[in-house]
């Protein structure tokens, strides 16, 4: 039998191990993240497969449904269109101010499951709601802010309804925040408006200077009430609905730095948690490499050297349904997520739900095009790599030539390709290249990036096919690079895949 100096011994290095576990899962539980590098995050794999999400502005700004998701703001600077609009349609700004329009946001057909079911079709394997906009509108059931989804306007959950949605389907769930531009977003100055009235200081925010609201460099920053207001609203966010990507608009950096680093260690949390999310935002407003850079209405123009992000509207101004909303079509969105993915980056696509919780019919159309392409060839774009080129062609020529910024401002979305331009991608052996446009029966095209002298791997070439079709293609690898002929069934208007297969020699 066990001595009882061995039972004791023995129990006592017991006791060690289980403290040392309890210890471990603790820290793994809730890791203590004290500065910057200690919350440096990988992006996980699975957004770099994933290639295209879809998310939507929806919100009480709908209502009006004027100009663009800016409305709440500009409707109170004098001279402005909106403001010259809503005073001819509303009335006084003291009477009728933004607050009215959240009982007529009533979102009486909205349907998670059916959106959700229109993404999917749509391609995409990440989507989920703006979960706050500048306007200070929560749309989910908050506990800190009483001016939400849940208690007003459509009395729904939004957020909570997408999350399940999204989930049901196994896509990856996204929340953005624009709510950091609420610090002066509204005149809270003014008495003369219904801004300026305390009474709704839960909506309009905190009484800003005018300096502030004109958004000037020198005016003061939010305030540490505003910032912890603004913190706690986001940790409700992911400890309720737990994201897996969590975007931040531009002004982040007007948050105090404990702040967003608070926000940053509520997010990621544990090792288990971090490894699958990522945090998005834009400029300088989170030291490289604690998250995801992203880019709106605008790219690189180079292969990136780490996976990024570009957001663009479906439409080609507002980001919210207007009135007199103007679409761009499946093809240039088509041809813009391609070029995009060439160069390493991620696609995010922002659609305009209406008020009443529609989807308009030539937003479906535009998304289930979309979703036809990607059906048909999404193998070049799902869970492929750059390779060591993005492409060729006169688009990219005039790009490198223009000896502009990285992130030139210029609407990128408006670019015309046409099939003399060509973007690469890699899934293994199989090079893809991805004309954009149709090419010519019996057209022949020489892809100048297989030139033996610039591929910087030696490769043989076994086999050419081109997607969707089964006739034979004929081709050469010269020097300059590989001749293809175009085969006679041609059948997408909007881009042509060619599928190479290699072997390093």
């Amino acid at each position: 039998m066990m001595s009882e100096r061995l039972r004791k011994r023995f129990f006592f290095v017991v006791l060690v191990m289980v403290m040392a576990s309890v210890k471990g899962y603790a820290q793994e539980k809730e890791e203590a993240f004290t500065n910057w590098d200690h919350l440096k995050n990988e992006i996980p794999q699975w957004l770099k497969d994933a290639k295209f999400g879809i998310y939507f502005h929806w919100g009480v700004y709908n209502v009006p449904a004027y100009n663009s998701e800016w409305y709440s703001r500009t409707m109170y600077v004098p001279g402005t269109s909106p403001n010259k609009h809503h005073l001819a349609t509303y009335g006084p700004l003291k009477t009728f101010g933004y607050k009215d329009f959240i009982p007529m946001f009533t979102a009486g057909h909205f349907n998670a499951d059916e959106w959700v079911d229109l993404f999917v079709r749509a391609g995409a394997k990440f989507a989920g709601p703006v979960a706050e906009h500048a306007d200070g509108f929560s749309m989910w059931d908050s506990k800190v802010n009483a001016y939400n989804a849940k208690d007003m306007g459509p009395k729904v959950d939004i957020v909570k309804a997408m999350q399940k949605a999204v989930r049901k389907r196994n896509l990856k769930f996204i929340t953005t925040f624009h709510h950091q531009w609420q610090w002066g977003w509204y005149p809270t100055f003014d008495s003369s408006t219904d801004a300026g009235d305390p009474k709704y200081a839960g909506l309009y925010g905190p009484v800003v200077s005018k300096d502030a609201w004109l958004q000037k460099d020198s005016a003061e920053r939010p305030s540490d009430e505003f910032n912890k207001q603004w913190l706690t609203k986001v940790e409700e966010v992911v400890n309720k609905y737990k994201p897996d990507l969590l975007y931040f608009d531009s002004r982040l950096g007007h948050i105090g730095e404990s702040y967003r680093k608070q926000v940053a260690t509520t997010f990621y949390n544990s090792p288990k948690k971090r490894k699958d999310r990522i945090i998005l935002y834009k400029a300088k407003d989170l030291p490289q490499g604690v998250g995801m850079s992203t880019y709106e209405k605008t790219r690189l123009n180079k292969m990136g050297e780490n996976t990024w992000l570009t957001e663009e509207p479906i439409s080609t101004y507002s980001w919210s349904y207007t009135s007199d909303i103007k679409l761009r079509n499946a093809e240039d969105i088509v041809k813009g997520l391609v070029d995009i993915v060439s160069k390493n980056g991620v696609y995010l696509l922002n659609i305009c739900p209406k008020a009443d919780g529609t989807i308009p019919q030539d937003q479906k159309e535009i998304l289930l095009a979309i979703g036809g392409w990607m059906h048909q060839y999404g193998d070049a774009i799902y869970d492929t790599h750059p390779w060591y080129t993005y492409g060729e062609g006169p688009a990219k020529e005039a790009d490198e030539k223009a000896e502009r910024p990285t992130t030139d401002r210029r609407k990128y979305f408006e670019i015309k390709f046409t099939a003399d331009d060509v973007r690469y991608t890699r899934k293994g052996n199989t090079v893809n290249a991805i004309i954009l446009g149709k090419p010519a029966e019996g057209q022949k095209i020489l892809l100048k990036a297989f030139n033996k002298n610039k591929v910087p791997e030696k490769i043989s070439i076994t086999e050419v096919t081109m997607a969707g079709s089964s006739e034979k293609i004929t081709w050469a690898y010269l020097d300059e690079g590989l001749s293809v002929t175009i085969p006679a069934a041609v059948e997408s208007e909007v881009a042509t895949v060619l599928k190479i297969q290699t072997v390093a020699k």
